[in-house]
């Protein structure tokens, strides 16, 4: 378990732009190529990312995404990110411990690809309990009733990216029918 590297895992295709665009151009990217998250780069260096929740968070706020510039963002003040050769199960940790879902890999500073859960779980499925557990006990101090997160359904068991909270159980869309 511990000796798959990030290298034999990551996705090599990783989409970039520039900190310079605005919100509404980068949720255009996003959904012509079916990506969560756009890595920002700043003088050919990958300097952060810009996530699905980020772009939801300007829309929320009452913003005009096409007025906000990704760098006028409130971004992570800390850009977490792997190495090729680091283990698998130390980026796990990494992820639950920041609460991500995503980490760009880079070596000596150049973006080599990206790295998501959904990558780590086809390579490591007993990783999903612990990550549907600490995930758990995370959102349930942030919750609200129309938050939806991704997980374990707590009905059947099956893996969702929109759990929806239900009298205090995490259910997928089947089982709140």
């Amino acid at each position: 378990m511990s000796m798959i590297k990030v290298k034999n895992i990551m996705k090599t295709r990783v989409i970039t732009v520039d900190s310079g665009i605005n919100v509404s151009d980068a949720a255009k990217i996003m959904t012509n190529n079916r990506v969560g998250s756009l890595i920002i780069m700043k003088n050919k260096r990958p300097t952060g990312i810009l996530t699905d929740d980020d772009i939801v968070g300007v829309v929320a706020r009452g913003r005009n995404p096409k007025y906000v510039k990704i760098r006028d963002l409130p971004l992570r003040k800390k850009f977490i990110t792997a190495s090729p050769e680091e283990g698998v199960t130390e980026v796990t940790k990494k992820m639950i411990k920041n609460g991500i879902k995503r980490v760009p890999v880079l070596k000596n500073g150049k973006l080599m690809g990206i790295v998501s859960d959904k990558e780590l779980l086809l390579v490591s499925p007993e990783l999903l309990d612990i990550l549907s557990e600490k995930l758990k006990a995370r959102v349930e101090s942030v919750a609200r009733p129309d938050r939806t997160i991704s997980g374990i359904c707590e009905e059947c068991g099956e893996y969702s990216d929109s759990l929806t909270n239900v009298g205090g159980s995490w259910l997928c869309e089947d089982c709140t029918d």
